[in-house]
């Protein structure tokens, strides 16, 4: 018998891992490859910050001598020259740290505003909310997401910031998008799924930590940031159906298919 979440979560998974476009440049800072960055954008950064030089097909941020904190010093000048150049937008004002391996220690930190433009891997908290009877509370993003506007997304989702835990990530998105209390609630922890596809500012390359609320009788999710239209409850099949005609994001159709599974829904 086929399994239907299996099926979809393969599905979207071959949309969610591609690879990067054959002439991409790595982005190498600390010896490690860190992002991937079109051809044309490379040639324009080579040489106009200071240490960050393209060679042997690599963008690469020379790092003698240097420790976290220059790194970091020099990549928000690489972020300020992209906003300047209006390769990226302007300052988010929310460091994002920079890693080669998700379980490595932070290299660098940069402003948000840079990583998509430059392929860095970002690491987000994504939180599916049940009801008692087995339903999923579902948000809107808002019209102004520059990512995904109007698509459907889980009860709350969002990057971790520098410094953060992800079980801190976790609590302050919650709170932020869904007016909701996690540290109140039984949390469970689900997958960690990497994920890499092209958006119009680069590459959204990111890992996605999945975790599960059952929310309390009577809960009213209330969006306290902005980042939301609305939420609905849906049943599973109806989030199904939405996640098979492309009108979840990618990375809350592969978090809510993790819960799924793990719950063992065969419909």
């Amino acid at each position: 018998m086929t399994d239907p979440v299996r099926t979809l979560q393969a599905r979207v998974l071959a949309q969610a891992r591609l690879a990067p476009a054959p002439d991409a440049l790595a982005l190498v800072i600390a010896r490690q490859s860190c992002g991937s960055v079109a051809p044309a954008l490379a040639r324009a950064l080579d040489g106009r910050i200071d240490g960050l030089r393209v060679h042997d097909g690599l963008l690469e941020l020379d790092d003698a001598g240097l420790d976290q904190a220059a790194r970091s010093q020099r990549l928000q000048a690489l972020a300020q020259f992209l906003i300047d150049t209006g390769h990226a937008p302007g300052w988010r004002h929310e460091d994002l740290e920079v890693r080669a391996d998700p379980d490595a220690p932070a290299l660098a930190c940069i402003d948000r505003s840079a990583v998509r433009v430059l392929g860095i891997t970002t690491y987000s908290v994504h939180l599916n909310g049940w009801t008692a009877d087995g339903r999923l509370v579902v948000a809107q993003r808002a019209t102004h997401k520059r990512v995904d506007p109007n698509y459907w997304d889980n009860l709350a989702g969002g990057m971790i910031a520098a410094g953060e835990s992800v079980r801190t990530a976790l609590a302050r998105e919650a709170c932020e998008e869904a007016g909701v209390d996690v540290d109140a609630m039984v949390v469970h922890a689900g997958a960690r799924i990497a994920v890499r596809r092209p958006i119009p500012e680069g590459v959204l390359a990111e890992v996605v930590n999945v975790f599960d609320v059952e929310l309390p009788a009577g809960t009213q999710p209330q969006n306290q940031d902005g980042e939301v239209a609305r939420f609905e409850v849906r049943t599973v099949p109806a989030v199904l159906v939405a996640i098979e005609h492309g009108e979840f994001t990618v990375e809350a159709a592969l978090a809510t298919l993790d819960s799924l599974a793990r719950r063992g829904w065969r419909g």
